[in-house]
Parts: C-alpha cells; sequence; structure tokens
C-alpha cells in the first residue's frame, strides 16, 4: 500500500495566516488552538497545496491576507510549502500565488496585472499541468478527498456512496444469484438487455395495464348493449330516400338559373364600387398635398423660434452635464482631505514611536548574571562578557527599528506631497467649473428673452386654420365630392337576386335525407355492435390469463431481488469493523427501492453523536484506503469530543478546540508553539 505523510508545513500569508511554519509531523499530531486561530486553514492550506482547492472542494476561496480595514494586502506573495513522504521518498512541493504588477511607460506607479500562480517540486520550478501530472502520479485528486476527511465520504451524494461501496465489494453478479434456481435462471433468460429493475417495473406497469383494461371491459359491453339500436323496415326507408333525392335535384336547378342572374348584379355592383374608391382616393389625394402645404407655410412662418429653441436646449443640457461633473469633483476632493489628514496622523505616529524608541538605553537583567542550571552568580569577566553581547545586540535591534520608522516615514511624507499637488488641482478644477456654469446659466438667461420677445410679435395662425382656408377655396374637392353622391345613388338603384325561398326548400329536403340516411345506418350498427361483444368477451378472458402469468414473474423477482439484496450488504459490511450500510429500503407496498445509509450501532449516521461520526469516518478511510491501496493524512476536525480514536494505519492530524490557546500550538512528540 503506498503510503503519503506530512513531514513538515510553512504557511506563509495565507487565508490571513501571515507566518507558520510546522517543522515535525508525527504519525499523530495534535493542533491546539482557539475558535478562529487557523487550525482548518491548515487544512485548507495542504489541499491548495496539492490541488488548488480548499478543503471543501472550493476552488474560488479568499486565499489573500487583509489588513484590519479587510483590504487586500497588495503585492506580497501567499505560500505554502510542504514536505511530504510518498514510500519512504521525501518529496518537497512548493504552490505560489502571487499578484502581478507592470509599469506602464510613461507612468510613475504600476498596476495590479491579473494574479498568476508558480509551482516547484523539490525546488525546480514547473508549468502547472507538469505539476499536476506529478501530483497525480502520487494520489488521484477524489480519492484523496475520501480518505483524508472523516466526514468526506457520508458528504456524498447517496448514490454516488452506493457505487463506491459496491466497487470496494466487487458487486454481485445476477448469475451468481440465479445459480442453482430454475426460477431465477429462467428469470434472466426474460430480461433481453434490460436490469432486473427495468424489468420489475415492466412487469409491475404491464399488471397495472391489464387490470385497468380487465376492470372496464364488463361496462364496456353493457355499454355496447344499451347503445345497439332496435331494428326496422329498411325496404321502406330506402325507396323514400331515393323520392327526396329527385326532389333535391329539381331545387337545384332551378337555383342555378337564378343565380346566373344574381351574377349579373354583382358585376354591376362590382363596378360602381370600384368607380367610388377611385373617387374617394382622388379626394384623399388631393387633401393630404392641402395638409402639406399648410404645414410648410405654419414651418416657415415658426423657424426663427424653432432655432432659438434649439439653442436654449443644448446648453441647458450643457449646464446639467457640467453641474454633474462639478459635484464628482467636489466629492473627490473631500475624499483627498481625508486621506491627507489620515497620512498628516500617521506621520504623528512615526514619530512618537522613533522618539519613544531612541530614547530607550539598554539595562541587563541580574538574572542574566547567574548560571540558569546552579543558579551562582558568573565571575566578573564571564559577566562583562555577556553585558558586551547584549548591548551590541540591543543597539542593532534598536538600529533596525529606528531605520524601519525612518523607511515608513519616507513613504508616508510621498504619500502626503502627492495627495497636496492633487487637492491643489482638484480646487483650481472646480472653481474653473464653477465659473462656466455662471457663463452658460447668462447665456441661457439672454435666449429665454429673446425667445419671450419673438413669441410675443408673433401673431395667432395655427398649422390648422391654414389648411381650412385652404380647403375652402379648392373647387377641385367641391367636384370629386358631388361625383361621389351620384356614384352612391347609383349604388342603392341595383337590387338583388332573391333565391332565399329555393334555399330554404333545399335546406329542408337536405335535413330529410339525413334523417333517412341516419335511420338507414342503424343496420349496419346492430351488426358492428354484436362483433363488437364477442371481441371483449374474448378480450377479458386473455387478460385474466395474462394478469396471473405476470403476477407469478412478480413473486419470482422480488424472491431475487431479496437474495441480491441480503447478499451485497452481508459483502459490504463485513469489510468495516463500526460502520454498517443499508443498501435497499422497504415500502409501505413492499417494494424494494435503493438508497444507501450509514448506521453506527442501528443509529443512522446522520443523528449519531461527534464522537460516533469520526470514529466512523475513520472506519470507512481504513477500508478505502486499503481498496484504493493508499494511505493519506486524516485530518480530525472537533477532536476534543473523542476520547479514543480508533486505529488506523493512516497519518493523524487532530484539529483540537482549546479556549487557552490564543496561538496555534503543536504537539508531536515534542511541542511547537507556531504563530500565526
Amino acid at each position: 500500500m503506498k503510503s503519503i505523510t506530512i513531514k513538515s508545513l510553512k504557511l506563509t500569508n495565507f487565508k490571513g495566516i501571515k507566518n507558520l511554519e510546522i517543522k515535525e509531523f508525527g504519525k499523530e499530531t495534535k493542533i491546539f488552538g482557539d475558535n478562529g486561530t487557523g487550525k482548518t486553514t491548515v487544512f485548507d492550506a495542504f489541499t491548495w497545496l496539492l490541488f488548488g482547492k480548499d478543503s471543501t472542494d472550493r476552488t474560488t476561496f479568499e486565499i489573500k491576507t487583509l489588513d484590519k480595514n479587510n483590504n487586500v494586502i497588495p503585492k506580497i506573495d501567499h505560500e505554502v510549502e510542504a514536505e511530504i513522504e510518498v514510500d519512504f521518498e521525501t518529496v518537497n512541493i512548493k504552490r505560489t500565488f502571487r499578484e502581478k504588477w507592470v509599469k506602464k511607460k510613461g507612468n510613475l506607479e504600476s498596476e495590479f496585472a491579473g494574479n498568476e500562480t508558480n509551482y516547484e517540486w523539490n525546488g525546480v520550478p514547473m508549468t502547472q499541468r507538469d505539476f499536476n501530472a506529478k501530483i497525480s502520479t502520487i494520489v488521484d485528486e477524489k480519492v484523496f478527498k475520501l480518505i483524508t476527511s472523516p466526514s468526506a465520504f457520508n458528504s456524498l451524494k447517496w448514490q454516488d456512496q452506493r457505487q463506491v461501496l459496491i466497487d470496494i465489494s466487487g458487486g454481485v453478479t445476477d448469475e451468481a444469484i440465479a445459480d442453482g434456481n430454475e426460477d431465477f435462471l429462467k428469470l434472466l433468460s426474460n430480461l433481453t438487455n434490460k436490469s432486473i429493475e427495468e424489468y420489475q417495473k415492466q412487469i409491475k406497469a404491464s399488471i397495472a395495464k391489464s387490470k385497468k383494461e380487465l376492470k372496464f371491459i364488463p361496462s364496456r359491453i353493457d355499454e355496447v348493449e344499451r347503445n345497439k339500436p332496435e331494428a326496422v323496415d329498411f325496404v321502406e326507408l330506402k325507396q323514400e330516400l331515393t323520392d327526396k333525392g329527385i326532389h333535391k335535384k329539381s331545387l337545384e336547378n332551378q337555383i342555378s338559373n337564378k343565380l346566373e342572374a344574381q351574377q349579373e348584379y354583382l358585376n354591376q355592383r362590382g363596378a360602381i364600387q370600384r368607380e367610388i374608391h377611385k373617387v374617394d382616393s382622388e379626394i384623399n389625394d388631393i387633401k393630404h398635398q392641402l395638409r402639406q402645404e399648410a404645414k410648410e407655410k405654419f414651418a416657415n412662418s415658426n423657424s426663427e423660434i424653432t432655432s432659438v429653441q434649439s439653442k436654449i436646449n443644448e446648453i441647458t443640457s450643457e449646464v446639467q452635464s457640467s453641474s454633474n461633473g462639478l459635484e464628482t469633483l467636489k466629492s473627490k476632493l473631500n475624499s483627498k482631505n481625508n486621506e491627507l489628514q489620515a497620512a498628516q496622523n500617521k506621520r504623528e505616529e512615526l514619530i512618537r514611536k522613533w522618539n519613544e524608541v531612541n530614547a530607550k538605553e539598554f539595562t541587563m537583567d541580574e538574572g542574566d548574571c547567574k548560571c540558569p542550571t546552579c543558579n551562582r552568580e558568573f565571575d566578573p569577566e564571564t559577566i562583562d562578557e555577556k553585558k558586551a553581547e547584549a548591548k551590541e545586540r540591543f543597539d542593532a535591534n534598536k538600529q533596525q527599528t529606528l531605520n524601519s520608522i525612518n523607511i515608513q516615514g519616507g513613504g508616508v511624507k510621498l504619500t502626503k506631497e502627492n495627495l497636496e499637488k492633487e487637492i491643489s488641482d482638484l480646487e483650481v478644477r472646480i472653481d474653473n467649473g464653477s465659473n462656466h456654469i455662471i457663463d452658460l446659466e447668462l447665456k441661457r438667461e439672454n435666449l429665454l428673452n429673446k425667445s419671450d420677445e419673438l413669441k410675443s410679435n408673433q401673431p395667432n395662425i395655427t398649422e390648422e386654420s391654414i389648411y381650412t382656408d385652404l380647403l375652402n377655396t379648392n373647387n377641385e374637392i367641391d367636384d370629386k365630392v358631388k361625383d361621389l353622391a351620384i356614384l352612391k345613388q347609383k349604388l342603392e338603384e341595383v337590387k338583388p337576386v332573391d333565391i332565399s325561398t329555393l334555399k330554404f326548400q333545399k335546406d329542408n329536403v337536405q335535413k330529410e335525407i339525413d334523417e333517412l340516411k341516419n335511420q338507414l345506418s342503424i343496420e349496419d350498427q346492430i351488426v358492428k355492435s354484436n362483433a363488437r361483444i364477442n371481441v371483449l368477451e374474448k378480450e377479458e378472458s386473455e387478460l385474466s390469463q395474462t394478469i396471473a402469468d405476470y403476477e407469478r414473474e412478480q413473486f419470482v423477482i422480488e424472491n431475487f431481488i431479496k437474495a441480491k439484496i441480503d447478499t451485497l450488504e452481508s459483502m459490504i459490511n463485513e469489510r468495516f469493523e463500526l460502520v454498517n450500510f443499508k443498501l435497499f429500503e422497504t415500502q409501505v407496498n413492499g417494494a424494494q427501492v435503493e438508497t444507501c445509509q450509514a448506521l453506527i450501532n442501528g443509529v443512522p449516521f446522520s443523528d449519531a453523536n461527534t464522537a460516533s461520526k469520526i470514529n466512523a469516518g475513520i472506519d470507512i478511510i481504513n477500508t478505502l484506503s486499503k481498496h484504493y491501496q493508499v494511505s493519506a493524512p486524516i485530518f480530525v476536525d472537533n477532536r476534543e469530543s473523542v476520547v479514543n480514536l480508533i486505529p488506523s494505519q493512516s497519518q493523524i492530524i487532530n484539529l483540537i478546540v482549546s479556549e487557552a490557546d490564543k496561538k496555534l500550538r503543536v504537539k508531536t512528540n515534542i511541542t511547537q508553539e507556531a504563530y500565526a
């Protein structure tokens, strides 16, 4: 079995942890920390290092470190590095998430241009593709997820859990279940490219369909009997039908003769209507021309007012745009003033800190002059040497701190100077913008006065009044209206031909013919009804036998499925120590449906306590590791809830809530203080 263990792990600027290094992992490692100190982050870091995902399988999560205002700290690398052992061979892997900053030509400062991820394998840089290929040779990502977290398997969909369990057991074939049972062997021969479940559904559907059909056959026979008509004198009815047909033909000939006269009427009426439409169109054309002429005359009389109003609209739009821009500049100025005040406060704080550090004097603790083992004072020469060494370290640290403050002060000074220049530029732009708006308002006021003056001198003439005058003085329209009245009079004088009486008589004869045909159809209905009853009685007998055959086949299927259920559950559950799996659910109607539910001493996994869930999860991991022939570190969250873990061949990393540990504390065979 392949064995994967963590030897050391280092986090730099990862999910809020600035610097964390765990130098040694044992067979079982305990990581103590209060809530929010970063225990789960250690698990996230290891999965991100290998696969670029956190421990919950997310690819998009916040990696970057934030400042006290929850803003991303720019231009720092985010790294996870680990030394792992794979089958006694040590491998060093590293993944770095880095911001790209590019200084474009002509710009003073570089600009953010996205992120990039770098990969190293035993100190050798490589591409993501090559890195992923090497990881895949160690362990499959899906398998890794299942064998590193006790809760991973039970977080899968039950269908996926079930498939994994069947894969582990090797499954059981239908042929193996049927071996030695004649009914089962015959059942398998009937499947014809269907699964046993599909065949069961088919049989069940066939039974339901046949019973439904059988249920309605007696009522269908009774319905046919009730609807079967009584016999009548069909010879007499046929002679009467012939006589009515002759009468109908005579009426149709009379109607045809009158329709010829009707067509002449329609031709005359159509010609007059076309002439009316022509004259009406000519009148509308003249009115349209007069309307256009009135519109042009009215537009010519108002052109100067329209031009002035257009200029007013343009200036109004420009005033609105300039006002919006001015408000934006004022908002930006206020923001820059706030930034300047913050920079000034920062500068004063650095001066105070510099003075405080500079004022510190070297003092030596009396305890440093004694042997830490026997508590005996050192001789004077040794004391002088230790004092000199301590003072040298003190002076070096003091100077380093002062230099760091000086560097920060230089940055604050540069920021302050840049802000003061930006504020000065903004104030000039605001003054210029205000003056520009005043000029525009003055121009608009002058144009409004001019528009009012033009409107007061304009005579009270409308487009409609011009059109009315043109219409009243046009003689051509009067002539066309007179022609239209004459044509409408002619249309009223053309009289239609009346064939309504003949059509009424013909319709009555047709109704009598239809009634006779309906009575004659009774003969055919009687013959068909008797034949239909015979067919239904035969179908009733056949359906009863079919249902009996289907129900026997259904009984064999149910016995086969139960045998397969018992065999499969036994094969799977014998591979686990604590957990049993329920792979089938019996419904109210007795049918077996697929499921997958983990049970711990008969209690469903979801209802068990935390300790039971964790040990059950490790039991599942032990079995999965044996099946996939690979073990990997198991990260046990909420480890404080479990008194004793069951044995496992995997490396165990316990994540333990400890209110007393405000910083992470790691315990293997030695205790490490890991400050995050």
